[in-house]
């Protein structure tokens, strides 16, 4: 991924990439962190104990970082597809009703992969908990950096399922959308919550 074009096309007026490819980077910088805190564990005496899991969570944070760059193209191709649909004819009442089921069907797909983005956020998040546990004590606040990008990235990636969700018709569909933006929502919260919990455990007083 080049970070500089990533960035300066973000920064411009184009509608893409937005909130949902954005919040994939910030995951992504999460994970990259994960992967640090995993190679300052690994083979460092005290650690002794959980080598062969500190290992696993390195693969682990590097899976996520793939699979989340592929999500970045995923929502920006997501969000072409409903611009494509705007620009349908819609002269006749044919073509509007065409033009109105191609949009739905471009919504309903579009929330899929900033609601993926969430997910791999919430594995982010559970990563970093688990290096606070038992990671580089000397690194930990590096973890907590982690868990606080994942919770960021996953909030950010839910917004942009909600948007989309507020433009679709079927209303049975949008509520039970609605209802797992809740559900993951509140995962995220419950992660942070506890991930920061150990983290403040960790430092000798608590900086906030």
């Amino acid at each position: 991924m080049d970070l500089e074009n990533f960035i300066e096309r973000l920064s411009s007026k184009e509608p893409v990439p937005g909130g949902g490819a954005a919040s994939a980077l910030v995951a992504i910088i999460g994970g990259a962190l994960d992967s640090m805190v995993s190679a300052l564990t690994s083979g460092k005496k005290g650690y002794e104990q959980n080598q062969a899991r500190i290992a696993k969570i390195g693969e682990e944070a590097s899976r996520l970082k793939k699979e989340l760059e592929v999500l970045m193209g995923e929502d920006e191709a997501a969000f072409n597809a409903i611009s494509a649909t705007w620009k349908l004819p819609k002269a006749t009442e044919e073509e509007k009703e065409k033009r109105a089921k191609m949009l739905q069907e471009a919504l309903k797909h579009a929330i899929q992969p900033p609601w993926k983005i969430a997910e791999k956020a919430l594995e982010v998040m559970n990563l970093s908990t688990e290096l606070i546990k038992i990671g580089n004590r000397n690194a930990v606040t590096d973890s907590g950096c982690g868990l606080i990008f994942g919770f960021a990235a996953g909030e950010g990636a839910l917004l942009n399922v909600a948007i989309n969700i507020d433009a679709i018709t079927d209303t049975e569909f949008a509520e039970e959308e609605r209802a797992k933006v809740r559900d993951l929502h509140s995962k995220l919260e419950s992660r942070r919550n506890e991930g920061m919990a150990l983290l403040l455990g960790c430092l000798k007083a608590s900086p906030f």
